[in-house]
């Protein structure tokens, strides 16, 4: 016919080329997926594993004769990635370094994914398939995913989830650096299976906790608890990687709805591209859009203290899309929110 068949090898090669291209080296050496990746078949190991957020995990100089660093008001931004995994108020803690242990259905509160320390992570249903049977885990537990690393603000509390396979009494340790470095331990009566507790981060530092039960360790998990920047301006954030739409998020079993939360002031959410979305109001999670047999419109309701600011933060699943902003008394306010742009009034 005049011409020369082309190899699948050759087409498969310029196919990688043209990838390059489109994406940069920093995307393709970078060590992790794109987000688009999330959505499809993942195969196991690092091929299979995915980034936090797509970036790096915030790296801070702990390991310096200098830390003198921890002491210093960071930015907002800087705990935006985890706002998931913090909240204001939590089990009381009386004496010891975390409530006590209660049972946790892992049925009814399945994590999405689960991130390393370093920020890689796997679909939980993988990391369930690796992990051995017999082994003591430990996570933080966010709204949507566990992690075995974050940063959030003094005074704010974490929630916990441990594996216990054999069950019984266990010692759970706390090593806290800052200028010094103090070790605390308590026992605990632990449930086989999973187990949750809720951890009071009451100092600012590199807090390091694990436990250990059947003389089996568990994993460390480490937190970094910095004081926020009170000087810090209105927010407007949003990472510009759109989601397939429409999209729900997977259910969880928190409270979908919060009724009434004792404001005076209307607020409604809404979007174009966004479906399933999560709402928080001042970095606690108030509801779902959808939940409860709501129809599917985008449309998320609620009313909250006029004659002051809140952050108001719309969480899709993959992106945060946070902002600070003033609410006149009694005005309604609407905020119009679409995947891969910045939450506008």
């Amino acid at each position: 016919m005049g011409y020369n068949r082309i190899p699948l090898c050759m087409i498969a090669i310029a196919a990688c080329l043209l990838i390059q291209i489109a994406f940069g080296e920093d995307y393709l050496e970078g060590g992790y997926v794109g987000s688009s990746d999330r959505w499809k078949t993942m195969e196991p190991g690092i091929a299979g594993m995915v980034r936090w957020l797509d970036m790096p995990v915030t790296s801070f100089p702990w390991y310096s004769s200098d830390v003198s660093f921890y002491r210093q008001a960071v930015p907002v931004t800087t705990f935006m990635p985890f706002w998931e995994y913090y909240a204001a108020v939590g089990q009381p803690i009386v004496g010891g370094i975390v409530s006590n242990p209660a049972k946790f259905d892992i049925a009814q509160e399945t994590p999405y994914s689960v991130f390393y320390g370093a920020g890689q992570g796997l679909p939980y249903s993988q990391y369930a398939s690796l992990v051995p049977a017999k082994a003591n885990d430990l996570w933080f537990q966010g709204a949507m995913n566990w992690t075995q690393y974050l940063v959030c603000p003094v005074g704010t509390v974490l929630h916990l989830v441990a594996h216990v396979p054999v069950g019984g009494t266990g010692g759970f340790y706390e090593i806290i650096q800052n200028n010094t470095t103090s070790l605390k331990y308590k026992t605990y009566q632990f449930y086989q299976g999973y187990n949750t507790m809720d951890y009071a981060t009451d100092q600012i530092g590199r807090h390091m906790l694990y436990f250990v039960v059947d003389n089996q360790p568990s994993n460390v998990v480490v937190v970094d608890v910095f004081s926020q920047d009170s000087s810090a301006e209105d927010l407007t954030y949003a990472e510009t990687t759109t989601l397939p739409a429409p999209y729900m998020l997977p259910q969880t079993s928190m409270p979908l709805q919060v009724a009434d939360l004792g404001g005076d002031t209307p607020v409604s959410i809404q979007s174009q591209g966004m479906r399933g979305y999560q709402v928080f109001l001042d970095g606690n999670y108030i509801g779902t859009e959808g939940a409860g047999g709501d129809v599917l419109d985008g449309v998320f309701d609620f009313q909250v203290a006029g004659g002051t600011s809140h952050n108001i933060r719309v969480f899709d699943g993959q992106f945060n899309y946070p902002k600070s902003m003033y609410f006149d008394r009694g005005v309604l306010k609407i905020i119009y929110v679409e995947p891969g742009a910045a939450a506008y009034i």
